[in-house]
């Protein structure tokens, strides 16, 4: 596994590479995956999932995902970069600068001619649907895999309302808490967030990950991109979902407070031949943190399917 922090639209940006790394040659290389996170995009949290894709494709093809713009910062060094602020850039962090940091990408990155497997988780997978729509982009885009895909109405599920109506309001008091956190020791926060993990039952080795996320400027900005996602993402883009069917498959969650299981239905009656699947085994949304390795097998074997 390789990582740096290039900038990407006028953005450090974390990215992870499993194979050959962005800015090596893919040489005869025809095929390669790339996965767009959900929110807060860090990609520490793909690791396991991303690493056993890799191993389940033989390790033939590069595997690479990208954070969302502003999400993840490098740590202190004499060589790190500075995101830019929020304030005055709102743009970049927004969920169409999202998109746009995407494109900057991979049209920087990846060759016209190499297929892309594209992944989405969440809200990557809205993005994934988006990027179909942008004619160089698309024509590099084998196959889409949409995981616990948060599409449409986000703003009228069960952890939408409470985000806006409960969380929003008192948000002063979220940044207030983040503020005060963030002047602890840092191996205070390292214990208490260990607590955390210990009582959520979160894997340990995500703790480097999670300590990112007590950083008052990234979590606005994760906040920022959340709540235009809430305005944003409405109905189901059923237009763009029949163009591009024979190219996409979905994966619902049956205990999933962002993705009910009646958008999966919805989604059958709109669309009755697209090909999704709902899941049996109860996998969480946040399926990176306690089921990532089940779901890199399943999804190695569906790329394995849809190659070139």
């Amino acid at each position: 596994m390789q990582e740096s922090y290039p900038v990407v639209g006028k953005v450090p940006t974390h990215i992870l590479t499993w194979g050959k790394w962005i800015e090596e040659s893919l040489n005869d290389q025809k095929e390669i995956v790339i996965c767009i996170t959900g929110n807060p995009g860090l990609p520490g949290f793909y690791t396991q999932f991303l690493s056993t894709i890799h191993e389940c494709l033989n390790k033939e093809l590069p595997v690479w995902v990208i954070g969302h713009a502003g999400h993840d910062e490098e740590q202190d060094g004499p060589y790190k970069k500075r995101l830019p602020p929020l304030e005055g850039n709102e743009s970049l962090y927004s969920l169409a600068g999202q998109l746009q940091h995407k494109v900057d990408f991979i049209r920087k990155y990846v060759p016209s001619d190499v297929k892309i497997h594209l992944i989405g988780h969440s809200i990557g997978a809205y993005l994934a649907l988006e990027l179909l729509k942008i004619p160089d982009i698309s024509d590099r885009v084998q196959h889409c895999y949409m995981l616990f895909p948060t599409i449409e109405r986000m703003v009228n599920t069960k952890n939408g309302f409470i985000l806006t109506r409960i969380v929003k309001p008192f948000y002063f008091l979220v940044q207030w808490f983040y503020h005060c956190f963030a002047l602890l020791p840092t191996v205070v926060k390292v214990w208490i967030i260990y607590a955390y993990f210990v009582v959520s039952r979160t894997p340990k080795h995500f703790l480097g990950t999670g300590l990112k996320y007590t950083n008052p400027a990234v979590v606005h900005k994760v906040w920022t991109m959340a709540l235009d996602e809430m305005e944003k993402v409405r109905e189901l883009d059923v237009e763009n979902i029949k163009a591009n069917k024979h190219r996409l498959k979905f994966y619902y969650g049956t205990t999933d407070g962002w993705v009910p299981v009646k958008f999966y239905r919805d989604l059958m009656e709109a669309v009755p031949d697209v090909d999704a699947e709902l899941c049996t085994r109860k996998y969480e949304h946040a399926f990176v943190l306690a089921s990532a390795s089940q779901m890199g097998f399943m999804v190695g074997e569906w790329i394995l399917k849809y190659r070139v």
